[in-house]
């Protein structure tokens, strides 16, 4: 086991971080530490960091960066950056420059990003400084959460369930019960939303009335016309999706569904427990399209188990086809909690180069066909500490996707799962308001759930 002992700190978390980029968790233990002075002796495998004692974090994680790399004889594109917000860096080194060569350059020389990342921040940087120009603290985004889906994904750690007809009616109830509590402070306040988010789980895992009503709630309650705002609905798995369905969210006003494959091959649906297959897929673009939604998402995953670059390749190439109009791009992250997890813990460590490969061949299609990359995220676990990247064709953007990555916008979070954010802009903070993420808890504490809603506006 490889032992980093970092002087001149009392906090090893941001070099732990680093240092499982490159190693198991099992393979080294950091070590907060205090350097005595004169010469310091250390075993086979042990590594002093910072023998220079500087208060810097950045120039020891530089030191403690190129000493793993030279230890593993591997890099990572995102340099010493391990947070899940890139992006949000980079608009501040190019606050702090003053222009996209000079937060070019403090990305490489502070953190040291990969050239081929560096392009991607600033090309979606770019996009957003061009078609995104309000200040998002003017105005709130609505997150509901609907915690149910068909099956449970092999690689799934969200707040959802497989659960019967009973439990759903109970717990759509209560939303719709929080929906009207909330929608009197909105109103009582003024708060202008910006957009509304009904996400999951699988929200049309609800049937074609639930979804009228839930959608005929949010319309009344707070005060929002679905089509007057951005306004999404997930309706991810492709054999909850029905023409009943698809009729009832188009006429209530909404313009922007996400239907997920993941993945175009039947095997890979089957191992990773979707209960449908591509043909479902096709047919709910089918649909879709006869429905004439503004706007359809679909989310791929690189590196999905028993999966080729050429199997990457073939479902990219099958989306673009169906004629979705906002792709994203994650890299796979085998998460606490998923049991993918719990079957290869390690799985995400395996198969990075080809993992890379799916990401770099899709920014190069996706550019060749008119998308633009315009935000993006990463996570713990992540195949190749790689990143999720969303891709849209002009002006099909996801306002609340961009915001909810800049942080700088009050969301308010309503359903079993959700975490709701309080932003105050005079400090440039956010305070977290989170929802209970077990719908049958959601529904014990149905009082406590209904009383949170009042800390978004002091209460």
């Amino acid at each position: 086991m490889y032992k980093f002992y970092i002087n001149n700190t009392d906090n090893e978390y941001h070099y732990g971080e680093l240092a499982r980029v490159f190693l198991s968790d099992d393979e080294f233990e950091v070590i907060p530490f205090r350097a005595p002075e004169g010469k310091l002796c250390l075993r086979d495998g042990h590594y002093l960091i910072n023998a220079q004692n500087s208060g810097d974090r950045d120039e020891i994680k530089r030191e403690m960066y190129r000493l793993l790399s030279g230890l593993t004889g591997r890099t990572s594109g995102w340099g010493t950056l391990t947070g899940v917000r890139p992006l949000k860096l980079a608009y501040e080194m190019y606050a702090e420059a003053g222009s996209v060569s000079g937060m070019e350059q403090l990305l490489a020389e502070r953190y040291l990003v990969s050239a081929d990342k560096i392009s991607l921040l600033t090309e979606i940087l770019q996009y957003q400084i061009s078609h995104i120009s309000s200040d998002p603290s003017s105005k709130s985004a609505v997150y509901i959460g609907i915690p149910f889906c068909p099956t449970r994904c092999e690689y799934c750690a969200f707040a959802s369930n497989v659960a019967p007809e009973e439990d759903i009616a109970e717990y759509f109830s209560n939303l719709i019960e929080e929906i009207k509590y909330t929608g009197k402070l909105i109103r009582d306040n003024s708060t202008v939303i910006e957009s509304v988010y009904i996400g999951g789980g699988t929200p049309t895992t609800l049937n074609a009335e639930q979804l009228g009503q839930l959608i005929a709630a949010v319309r009344d309650e707070m005060g929002i016309d679905p089509a007057a705002i951005e306004f999404t609905i997930e309706a991810g798995r492709p054999d909850t999706i029905t023409p009943d369905k698809l009729k009832v969210m188009k006429e209530s006003g909404v313009s922007r569904i996400s239907i997920n494959p993941q993945s175009m091959k039947d095997e890979t649906l089957r191992r990773i427990g979707r209960d449908h297959s591509a043909e479902d897929i096709r047919q709910g673009y089918r649909l879709a399209s006869e429905y004439g939604f503004d706007v359809i998402n679909a989310d791929l995953i690189a590196g999905l188990p028993g999966e080729d670059i050429d199997d990457f390749k073939a479902s990219l190439e099958e989306i673009l086809s169906l004629g979705a109009n906002n792709i994203t791009v994650h890299t796979l992250s085998v998460k606490r909690g998923s049991r993918l997890r719990e079957h290869d813990p390690e799985y995400y460590r395996r198969g990075t180069d080809q993992v890379s490969q799916m990401v770099d061949f899709a920014r190069k299609r996706l550019a060749d066909e008119g998308f633009y990359p315009y935000y993006i995220y990463r996570q713990k676990h992540q195949m190749g500490a790689l990143e999720n990247v969303g891709y849209c064709r002009e002006d099909t953007h996801s306002i609340y996707n961009i915001r909810i990555m800049e942080e700088k916008q009050t969301i308010i979070a309503l359903g079993a799962g959700g975490i709701g954010k309080i932003y105050f802009p005079e400090e440039d903070r956010l305070e977290r308001i989170a929802n209970v993420s077990n719908y049958k808890v959601y529904n014990e504490r149905f009082d406590e759930m209904l009383a949170r809603k009042n800390k978004y506006y002091g209460g």
